[in-house]
């Protein structure tokens, strides 16, 4: 069974699928501190040159606590059909439930897999998770807002609207980091 905890992590990870342009920063950053080795900047090469960033984005509304869009829909028709589990943990105060944990089942996965044979087309989603879960190993869903408010883009986003794009800043950051690691 897989897992993500808390739901500000699965929002934030659900952002990061949607905006590739977010997630190459979000690798080059972690290469620059140390967290990531060198090789991870072909991720966010494979990112911009082979993914076509600007097909496969699907930008969000900034909401009071950043990007985020409400799961219960989405999700209910997977927890409908067995597919997916969610969990509430820790306490309950004043009524809010402090944690949300979502649990791949065994008959999601094995769902995902049939609908990886049948349809081609979903691997973009396949290898972009994988981009993703590569780029956030270790870090939690507080660390990923923090990271996402620190682009100046996103930070000065108003409430209900569109979080905008960083391609071209992130794309010189790119070239600059593969060249400085002799990886063009």
């Amino acid at each position: 069974m897989r897992a993500v905890q808390s739901q500000r992590k699965l929002q934030k990870l659900d952002f990061l699928v949607r905006n590739p342009d977010y997630l190459a920063d979000l690798i080059i950053s972690r290469w620059a501190d140390g967290s990531l080795p060198k090789e991870r900047l072909l991720d966010a090469r494979a990112v911009f040159k082979e993914r076509e960033p600007e097909l496969h984005t699907y930008r969000m509304l900034r909401n009071d606590h950043g990007a985020y869009e409400p799961l219960d829909n989405s999700l209910s028709v997977l927890r409908h059909l067995g597919l997916i589990q969610l969990r509430r943990a820790g306490r309950v105060s004043d009524g809010s439930v402090r944690r949300r944990d979502y649990f791949l089942l065994r008959a999601g996965a094995d769902q995902a897999q049939r609908l990886r044979e049948s349809e081609g087309v979903l691997a973009w989603y396949d290898q972009q998770t994988a981009y993703v879960a590569a780029a956030v190993e270790g870090m939690t869903g507080a660390q990923l807002k923090a990271q996402q408010y620190g682009q100046p883009e996103y930070a000065a986003t108003h409430v209900h609207e569109v979080i905008g794009g960083i391609t071209e800043r992130v794309r010189e950051r790119l070239d600059a980091a593969l060249a400085r690691e002799g990886l063009q």
